[in-house]
């Protein structure tokens, strides 16, 4: 009787253990292993920059002053340097839509000052957290952007999670219609976001060509390692002064 007990505890203990959702293996996120950086400060000292053949690289904040009622623009990042081995993109925080004429030249004169230093300027990348019942005016914004931005200059953004629950096909199409990429973040400031493989598995219904950015030091799932998607272009791993 004793043994029909102990038999029937084991089965147990299987049984729930099978019954148990599977997780995958998760790794910390270690830049050696990745080409393609965000860089927010001095990449004059980082430790990747030699293998790296792709870097999306701050050059300011576009903000709307209230006191001024103007937006202005305020330079940032890393200055202009001569890297000619690596693919380059700048990229610019915005912080609103409404911009003027000087915000888009200067956009513009970053660019050339890029190129003529010798470098693989690909284009501009876009940071703006748009709420996601806000994305049809985000979409229209990156219209006019592209419009203004000369036809061998690409264009990137950056994406929240949230957005791959957004279903509109018009302002889908115009995203598909202006820009490269889409770089959806899975992280805030230096923490990853616990749930973000739940989001992902929406990303492709978006049909957008998009990377997966990671912030060094962060939590990578195993299952993310190799991703079967035709609209799936890679990685981008933001890169932190210090560990944490």
């Amino acid at each position: 009787m004793k043994l029909l007990k102990t038999v029937f505890c084991i089965f147990l203990v299987f049984s729930l253990n099978a019954c148990q959702p599977t997780q995958s293996a998760t790794s910390k996120v270690d830049a050696n292993d990745f080409a393609s950086f965000w860089i927010w400060g001095d990449i004059q000292t980082a430790p990747y920059l030699v293998h790296a053949k792709e870097l999306y690289i701050l050059q300011g904040e576009i903000r709307y002053s209230k006191s001024k009622q103007i937006s202005t623009f305020t330079p940032q990042g890393v200055s202009i340097l001569k890297l000619p081995h690596q693919k380059i993109w700048l990229v610019f925080r915005t912080h609103h839509l409404a911009w003027n004429e000087q915000n888009y030249q200067t956009i513009l004169n970053r660019l050339e000052h890029w190129r003529n230093q010798g470098n693989q300027v690909q284009g501009i990348q876009i940071d703006f957290d748009s709420k996601t019942n806000s994305l049809k005016d985000y979409a229209i914004f990156l219209q006019k952007l592209r419009q203004k931005l000369p036809q061998q200059y690409r264009l990137s953004i950056t994406g929240l999670l949230d957005w791959t629950n957004f279903k509109d096909q018009n302002t889908l199409t115009l995203f598909r219609q202006n820009i490269d990429e889409l770089v959806i973040q899975t992280y805030q400031g230096a923490t990853t976001i616990p749930n973000y493989p739940e989001y992902l598995k929406r990303i492709a219904n978006l049909k957008l060509p998009y990377k997966i950015g990671f912030v060094q030091y962060g939590k990578l799932y195993s299952d993310l390692k190799t991703v079967h998607d035709p609209h799936f272009k890679g990685y981008v791993i933001f890169l932190l002064r210090e560990k944490p």
